[in-house]
């Protein structure tokens, strides 16, 4: 009779695995975020009926450990291993000597995730085109594909990160007719040698030793890690589960984070123990996660996916055929919300959030991938941790990639400018930048309302415009014109030159301070010491020129500053003292203005 157990095939004089070389150092930073987001996908994409949800069901026990799987070969294989690096108390000694003593102790911490309501990993036993054979036996291999979340096969990895002994079992009851149970173990550990010819390979098993097969009859084990029939799905049981105090609060967070969409749609629902998530709960643990974690950006986009207020936008982008595919986007303004969106495709999973919007006004965002030719790009896009859209992975056409990713992003920019106010009656705050920007003191008037009817050019808007401090290179500077103001230094004015250190700046920002005067006010924060020359334009829809200036003040000194060709300069600026400048336009109509480092 096939005995069953844990076992290793031997490298046969091949390569030997080292303790970090599967792809599970991909997870270790944040491992339980990780499988949270790696298992949940997989559930979603066998979702068996779209009548109902996938359900994810995670639960942690400690259990005797006589009741584990194979645990005296367990314990066998970590007590050779722990001798053999004995010699050499590293890294891997550790992981092996900590295990060991691990498994001294009377119970074991298992984290079960159990799904249902999905197909079940099918073909058990079976190599091709085997759902179970392909998470349970490769590497870096996956036949998923359309809207399907996985792409390298990589997130199978994920679970190992949190096991104390890097070891999961895997059991499933699925929807053949025939071999529709099957139940396997898979261990990644560093190889080893225990007397044989050979060393070990990285990657055990458990199962029928002799073809390192799975077990199909199940009744000799624990009722744990056993299905009734009926109850289709998988379960995955990762052994030595290192539990964090805040386990429960990290999954639930990541799994509304991550697969808000799915669960408003209704296609997921997912059980954190005695915590149910669905689309009827879910605003009630939103609420929670926004209690136990401030900083969680959840309650934003579930109020941007929810709220009557918020804006609803669609548009056709071209697919690689010539054909249109939509993507959906939700806006909310908001006080409170941090100026980013969730970007989301598929069956409903969050990839990553863009920010960096150059706007005043805060606002939430999501948007949703819809059609099913525009997700199989992005999918290709992905690289294995799935929280980027890189157009140089999608091998097919990366053209077409970069030109996808451009023009989501030009839309994303149209719209979120789109729901920004062209004026505004008070001041606009920029949160950050209070030690940047003096706040208008009482003599100051506040930005006030404009008749734009009367302006001849159609202005873009008044908000502030920061521009990159990337310095071009140096130019022939304009001789003087006649007439030029004179500085407080006495003299007419020397032609500008790169003579003296350039400084380095951080950031500059111009503001209208009294539009009835033509005031504006500009501040200069360097990074270095040193000479600068700034150049002032107008900005507006079909403005680009520059601004004329009439006269520039230093607000600290009342000097006055040097102007050619509306260029100021040069300014004598020092590291960590922000230069603040009043600026005076020749006419009164009021535009937006950028400023740039000459």
């Amino acid at each position: 009779m096939n005995e069953i157990g844990w076992d290793f095939p031997l490298t046969n004089g091949g390569r030997e695995d080292g303790l970090n070389d599967s792809g599970i150092s991909y997870f270790q930073a944040d491992p339980v975020k990780s499988l949270t987001r790696e298992v949940i996908q997989d559930s979603l994409d066998a979702r068996h009926s779209n009548e109902l949800p996938a359900i994810v069901v995670f639960e942690q026990k400690k259990l005797n450990k006589s009741l584990i799987p194979g645990i005296k070969d367990l314990n066998n294989i970590f007590k050779s291993a722990t001798d053999f690096y004995s010699d050499n108390p590293n890294e891997t000694y550790k992981f092996f000597k900590k295990g060991y003593d691990a498994l001294q102790q009377s119970t074991v911490s298992v984290l079960a995730i159990r799904d249902r309501n999905t197909t079940g990993l099918t073909k058990v036993g079976q190599a091709k085109k085997s759902h179970f054979h392909r998470l349970t036996k490769t590497t870096g291999e996956t036949e998923k594909t359309g809207n399907s979340n996985g792409s390298f096969g990589i997130g199978k990895h994920a679970p190992f990160a949190s096991s104390l002994f890097r070891a999961m079992l895997y059991g499933t009851l699925n929807i053949d007719s025939d071999m529709s149970r099957g139940f396997q173990g898979v261990i990644k550990i560093a190889s080893y040698d225990r007397g044989e010819e050979f060393p070990t390979q990285g990657t055990g098993f458990y199962g029928h030793k002799k073809g390192f097969l799975p077990i199909t009859d199940l009744t000799n084990l624990d009722s744990f890690f056993r299905r009734e029939d009926g109850d289709y799905g998988t379960d995955k049981f990762i052994l030595g589960f290192e539990v964090n105090k805040n386990w429960e609060k990290i999954v639930i967070e990541e799994s509304v984070a991550n697969y808000m969409w799915a669960i408003i749609c209704g296609s997921l629902e997912i059980h954190v123990e005695d915590t149910v998530i669905n689309k009827d709960t879910l605003d009630i643990v939103v609420k929670q996660i926004s209690e136990f974690n401030p900083e969680s950006t959840c309650l934003e986009f579930y109020k941007s996916l929810t709220a009557s207020e918020s804006i609803v936008k669609t548009k056709e982008f071209e697919t690689e055929d010539g054909s249109k595919e939509t993507m959906k986007l939700f806006l909310l303004k908001g006080s409170e919300f941090s100026k980013r969106v969730s970007l989301i495709r598929g069956t409903g999973m969050k990839i990553y959030e863009k920010g960096h919007f150059r706007t005043p006004e805060n606002f939430a965002g999501t948007l949703i991938v819809e059609g099913k030719k525009l997700n199989h790009v992005v999918r290709k896009m992905e690289p294995p941790t799935h929280d980027d859209w890189k157009p140089g992975l999608y091998k097919e056409n990366k053209k077409y990639a970069e030109r996808l990713k451009k023009d989501l992003y030009k839309w994303l920019n149209d719209e979120v400018r789109a729901i920004t106010p062209k004026y505004e009656k008070d001041s606009i705050e920029l949160l950050g930048l209070e030690n940047i920007l003096p706040s208008l003191s009482q003599e100051e008037s506040p930005v006030q309302e404009v008749n734009l009817q009367s302006n001849r050019e159609k202005i873009k808007s008044i908000t502030i415009v920061n521009n990159s401090m990337n310095a071009p290179k140096p130019r022939k500077r304009p001789k003087s014109k006649p007439g030029t103001k004179k500085t407080s230094q006495g003299g007419p004015s020397k032609k500008l030159k790169d003579q003296n250190t350039k400084s380095q700046i951080n950031r500059m920002r111009i503001f209208c301070v009294d539009e009835n005067s033509g005031n504006y006010r500009l501040v200069v924060n360097p990074t270095t010491s040193g000479e600068a020359y700034i150049e002032v334009k107008l900005v507006g829809e079909s403005i680009s020129e520059q601004a004329q200036i009439h006269n520039a003040i230093e607000n600290q000194t009342g000097e006055t500053i040097q102007i050619q060709d509306n260029v100021l300069g040069p300014l004598n600026l020092v590291k960590g003292s922000n230069k603040i400048i009043t600026v005076t336009l020749d006419h009164l109509t009021r535009y937006s203005l950028e400023v740039l480092q000459k």
